[in-house]
């Protein structure tokens, strides 16, 4: 075990250059892809996922899934437990539990921040975070209403002290599915966006410097009529950051995704194509200087080659993930971790 976590964590400074070389914080999102429990839950659409189920989901396959999403974090944070991590698609409490307690994430001490969502299927948004550098003051849970009878996830919010040096406004989201076709369910979209940016402008009405971080997967491109109900911009090139980060004005919210999806990489491969879904947004106080914590705007795909396998429908890779329809492929997730650095001052 302890050279296979070795070997891990050389994977990840050799994919990751970025967040290993240099000081700071990791924050990352990670979609796990159905991460439940072994036990049947009356009250949500989760009978595929016992050991009777469809999926015969054993307790073995259980433990290798917590695992893997174990190693796919610390992997995305540079070799280290991150300092916040955004989950989606997990189960409940329990598997929160299991996963930062008997994993090798138990060595970041984590804290949870979770409740069980309205969502039919039980798949919720959820937060970690290091007790020995961030402190909650404040967490709730945004409903997002959609028509009678039906239910979505939830959206996290909280609000912490990082290191003891300065607020931080963190949100975890996990927007409305495509299904049924992306254009007949985008209104979904646009009311979670909705929802979310009334928050963020409640925030920013009480303090205009305030510090924003939004991460999720948003189950839509940049240009998506749902992102833009967010008004994002996008981020000045990296070439030019020190030129231009001290012009992001503080309340204007950047999608931190842009170049990326430019350049055609994605965290979700959908018919042979990449689709970067899992991004993260950040005010412009994050960028511009004017607070002790700032972000180091580029946004990190974790694509180790553990974490991806070949796409036979088409050229190139897919994420390895832990089903294909009822087929047990033993492998991480659907999806790519996302991963960002946070620096604080040392004023």
């Amino acid at each position: 075990m302890r050279k296979r976590l070795i070997g891990f964590v050389l994977l990840s400074f050799c994919f990751f250059p970025l967040l290993a070389q240099q000081k700071g914080w990791s924050i990352v999102f990670y979609n796990t892809e159905n991460l439940y429990d072994t036990r049947n839950d009356s009250l949500t659409m989760d009978d595929e996922f016992t050991p009777r189920g469809e999926k015969y989901w054993t307790r073995t396959r259980y433990v290798t899934k917590l695992l893997r999403v174990a190693e796919a974090v610390v992997a995305a944070g540079g070799g280290d437990c991150p300092l916040l991590v955004g989950l989606a698609e997990v189960e409940n409490r329990r598997v929160l539990q299991d996963l930062i307690g008997r994993t090798s994430l138990a060595d970041g001490r984590y804290g949870i921040l979770h409740r069980d969502s309205p969502d039919p299927r039980g798949i919720d948004v959820a937060l970690l975070y290091r007790r020995d550098a961030f402190c909650v003051l404040d967490s709730s849970f945004l409903t997002v209403p959609l028509i009678p009878g039906e239910t979505t996830r939830e959206i996290l919010y909280c609000k912490g002290i990082v290191a003891g040096k300065d607020t931080l406004h963190c949100f975890v989201c996990h927007f409305p599915s495509m299904r049924g076709g992306e254009r007949q369910s985008e209104w979904k979209r646009e009311r979670a966006a909705s929802v979310l940016r009334r928050k963020a402008d409640s925030i920013q009405q009480a303090n205009p410097s305030a510090a924003i971080l939004i991460m999720g997967d948003f189950n839509g491109t940049v240009g998506s009529p749902a992102q833009k109900l967010l008004r994002v911009r996008e981020y000045p090139v990296v070439s030019q950051i020190s030129r231009r980060a001290k012009n992001c004005p503080d309340t204007l919210l950047y999608d931190l995704g842009y170049p990326l999806a430019r350049a055609g990489k994605g965290s979700y491969r959908y018919r042979g194509s990449w689709q970067l879904l899992d991004r993260m947004l950040v005010s412009g106080s994050l960028l511009n200087g004017s607070r002790s914590i700032q972000i180091v705007p580029r946004l990190e795909i974790c694509d180790a080659t553990f974490l991806l396998e070949e796409d036979r429908s088409a050229f190139g890779m897919k994420p390895f993930r832990t089903y294909a329809g009822p087929r047990y492929l033993g492998g991480y997730s659907d999806h790519l971790p996302v991963a960002l650095l946070l620096r604080i001052s040392e004023d």
